[in-house]
């Protein structure tokens, strides 16, 4: 909007668009451990869905960089990193998995 030879900037809304294709499930796993790099790491797990997971650790990897995790009485599962933010991690199952309780 312009006011005489003045600009004043309007703010739109933050817009948050859900681009979750299936629903993730908390309190199902509590803890994996986290092949990285050639070492293993224990992490807390936050959701997890049939292709990926959100786990919580300060490893710094790369965007795409695979890795492996494990989930208790459960196979390794080969991964990539999806996204990193604040000390979470986004990581993508190079192979859908079904979830059973």
């Amino acid at each position: 909007m312009f006011v005489g030879s003045s600009a004043v900037a309007l703010e739109a809304p933050e817009v948050v668009i859900e681009q979750r294709s299936e629903p993730r499930y908390e309190e199902v796993v509590e803890r994996a451990v986290l092949t990285f790099r050639g070492k293993d790491y224990p992490v807390s797990v936050l959701n997890i869905s049939s292709r990926g997971t959100m786990i919580e650790s300060d490893i710094v990897p790369r965007l795409g960089e695979s890795l492996l995790i494990r989930f208790e009485n459960c196979s390794r599962i080969h991964g990539f990193v999806r996204w990193m933010r604040g000390g979470q991690v986004g990581i993508r199952f190079g192979h859908e998995i079904i979830l059973a309780s």
